[in-house]
């Protein structure tokens, strides 16, 4: 059985402001019991991106659920791209309906059509999916696409820059999250690292083997997580926060040896960066160190 959960939230920024909340996320399930979930994000520089948000995930998902009603044995993919091109020409529809530019609306798009085990996925823009396989490896299934590592490429940059393809690995569960919360599971340390996501984090919303979902406790999990990413703890995510979970509580999932979960040692790590970075900064503490190891040896051999 599939659980879900997901909120939008308001990100602090926003709040100061006073803008609305420029993302929008939603889950259908099917009669087939296939689970289609969207995420979008309204690029916060555009005036009407919560309105291109919305039309992005309600649109995506209709045109999903009825082609795969409609036939079972649908090609998945081609599914998805129509449902892409089909939002992005409803908001450009909808844009000129009301005399406003298009570039008003720029949103990102996530979308996943999930069986249990199953996926098939499409994406564009920052943000973005990450799976939890059978075999307790959490996997990073899109990455952020940014021009220049700044500008976020948006769902109008047409299917030349969306990402649509299914996947090899069999998933306990899947993550959907915008570009504040999905950066924080990915920090910048972990970066090149044999592990770059950070597990003990990401397994406290979609680990089963921790979770325990069921009936009675799936809306407990979903507020006690929407109240974390609320909180002092993620302070930092000043953009809005969305996350849409998806659960199957009966597949198989293996649980790592206690090493997989420790808590990284992010005094090492930050040392490790900063000597990237700033190798100037370094060089002649080493050379010295490396002569004075030297001179050492000297002496004693002297001995």
């Amino acid at each position: 059985m599939i659980f879900t959960y997901g909120f939008s939230a308001v990100g602090s920024s926003h709040l100061k402001n006073g803008t609305v909340c420029q993302d929008a996320n939603k889950v259908l399930t099917l009669d087939n019991g296939v689970f289609v979930a969207a995420i979008a994000d309204g690029v916060g520089s555009c005036q009407f991106s919560d309105i291109a948000s919305s039309i992005a995930v309600d649109v995506s998902l209709r045109v999903c659920a009825e082609q795969i009603e409609a036939d079972s044995n649908c090609n998945l993919l081609a599914v998805i791209e129509k449902a892409f091109e089909r939002a992005e020409r409803e908001i450009d529809e909808y844009s000129l309906s009301k005399n406003h530019l298009i570039t008003d609306y720029d949103t990102t798009l996530s979308l996943a059509i999930y069986d249990g085990k199953n996926l098939a996925y499409g994406h564009c823009g920052d943000g973005g999916i990450i799976g939890l396989t059978n075999d307790g490896d959490y996997i990073k299934i899109t990455s952020p696409q940014k021009t220049d590592g700044m500008f976020v490429v948006p769902l109008r940059a047409g299917k030349d820059s969306w990402v649509i393809e299914s996947s090899q690995h069999k998933f306990a569960s899947l993550l959907l999250a915008t570009d504040g919360i999905y950066d924080i599971f990915f920090p910048y340390l972990l970066k090149g690292q044999p592990v770059e996501v950070y597990v003990p984090l990401i397994r406290y919303f979609m680990d089963n083997n921790v979770l325990k979902v069921s009936d009675e406790t799936i809306d407990d999990i979903g507020k006690e997580r929407e109240e974390y990413l609320k909180g002092d703890a993620c302070a930092s995510v000043t953009d809005d926060k969305t996350i849409l979970v998806l659960i199957n509580a009966e597949a198989p999932l293996t649980t790592k040896e206690n090493s997989y979960y420790t808590e990284p040692d992010w005094d090492a790590l930050q040392l490790e960066w900063n000597k990237k970075a700033y190798p100037h900064l370094y060089k002649d503490a080493e050379d010295s160190s490396t002569e004075n190891k030297a001179s050492s040896k000297s002496k004693e051999s002297k001995k």
